[in-house]
């Protein structure tokens, strides 16, 4: 019997209800769809709905009913740190960061992998696949292998080699692809269309999108149901803010938070068509899109995702903002040092968005803030320190200390 309080895949343009079966867009508009779930059950078991640790521990608020689907490698319950020091430097009032490094691959990605792969084996697929800049392919690889799946991962040429080691690693089939993600995924996507593999893409499917959901569940939890004000969420195609954003939403239907906190929208500048068309008032114009440190933020054009983003920031009175490559770069180094927390450019580029949004006095510096640190930095390809050695006596060692510690 399955104990997930999922109801219906819906239209956000016109508000079909479809049955539960794997679907990608509305019949009548070809709209995006997304999970709806038992209120009236969410309002009366309230939070004692919860059982366990990790990502399943919200399996009521999931759409994979049959336990024996649910995969895992341990996902989820990552820590929200609070962050005085860094909150000084930046000038907010109290800054939490949510920091999903220590998920089994370094990635949030191990959320929506968790509900794609489980997914995949509720509706019977062999095989997933996925095109990544990165951290989706070593995830859903990793995650297939966990579940007996195949996986066919298409890897960005230019990926940072911890990345594309552990695809190789984990996956049944890679491929290097050339260009950037906006090249392959209109291609990749009509083959989807023919059902030869199960979509682990970030664009269409609603069941790999809601594990990224359980980020606000544990966000809402770990302040005692009192959420910060404002929640900072990276945004390449829209995944993880349109998630993050929806389980705030349930929890307010719910009536498990008093109110949802002000969504910022986080780009790199070399991607930033969602930030670009939020600040000039238009709709996204696509963009053509070199390279950008913060890898898995380079996506120029984010299709209907990218629409159902921009919605959710004007109806929600939001903000978003991008940042330069250098700029994620010294918030990198900046974190790692003041924090002692060393996050991959794509996961500090929140961070980047917020230093700016609040220097240029759009945001309050009043609120409590919480930016999303979406992987580690065990991931990234840098420059590493020299390794040329010195050898030590007692007194030159002793002078070393003195002067260091001066």
């Amino acid at each position: 019997m399955s104990d997930s309080l999922a109801q219906s895949l819906t239209c956000i343009e016109c508000g079909a209800a479809h049955s539960l079966t794997y679907r990608l867009e509305c019949e009548r508009c070809h709209g995006l769809l997304e999970l709806r779930y038992d209120i009236t059950r969410l309002q009366k078991d309230g939070p004692a709905l919860l059982q366990g640790a990790g990502l399943w521990r919200y399996a009521p608020v999931l759409p994979i009913g049959d336990p024996a689907h649910r995969v895992t490698l341990g996902e989820g319950g990552t820590p929200l740190l609070d962050c005085p020091r860094l909150a000084s430097e930046l000038g907010v009032r109290r800054l939490l960061l949510k920091f999903d490094g220590p998920n089994p691959t370094g990635t949030v990605k191990d959320r929506s992998s968790a509900t794609a792969v489980g997914a995949a084996l509720q509706f019977g697929y062999r095989a997933t696949s996925v095109v990544s800049s990165g951290n989706a392919g070593s995830s859903i690889a990793a995650y297939s292998a966990r579940a007996g799946l195949r996986s066919l991962i298409f890897a960005y040429e230019r990926a940072s080699a911890p990345k594309l080691l552990h695809m190789a690693a984990t996956t049944t089939d890679l491929v290097i692809y050339k260009g950037v993600y906006d090249d392959l995924i209109s291609i990749w996507d009509r083959l989807v269309e023919e059902r030869l593999f199960f979509d682990c893409g970030a664009s269409r499917n609603a069941y790999k999108q809601e594990g990224k959901k359980t980020l606000a569940y544990e966000i809402a939890e770990q302040t005692g149901w009192r959420p910060p004000d404002v929640v900072v969420a990276p945004v390449a195609v829209g995944e993880t803010f349109i998630a993050t954003a929806r389980g705030f939403r349930e929890l307010r239907e719910a009536g498990w938070i008093a109110r949802a906190p002000l969504m910022v929208a986080a780009q790199a500048t070399r991607a930033n068509a969602v930030a670009r068309a939020f600040r000039d008032g238009t709709a996204i114009t696509p963009l053509k899109i070199g390279y950008t440190v913060a890898e898995g933020l380079a996506a120029g054009n984010p299709g209907k995702k990218g629409d159902w983003v921009l919605r959710l920031l004007r109806e929600g009175k939001g903000l978003a903002g991008d940042a330069e490559d250098d700029e994620i770069l010294a918030t990198q180094r900046k974190l790692a040092r003041v924090e002692g927390i060393w996050a991959g450019p794509t996961g500090v580029a929140t961070l980047a968005v917020l230093a700016r949004l609040v220097a240029q006095k759009l945001l309050d510096p009043a609120q409590t803030v919480c930016a999303i640190i979406s992987e580690t930095g065990l991931k990234t390809e840098a420059e590493p320190p020299s390794r040329t050695g010195t050898a030590f006596d007692h007194d030159s060692l002793r002078r070393l200390v003195t002067e260091r510690l001066a």
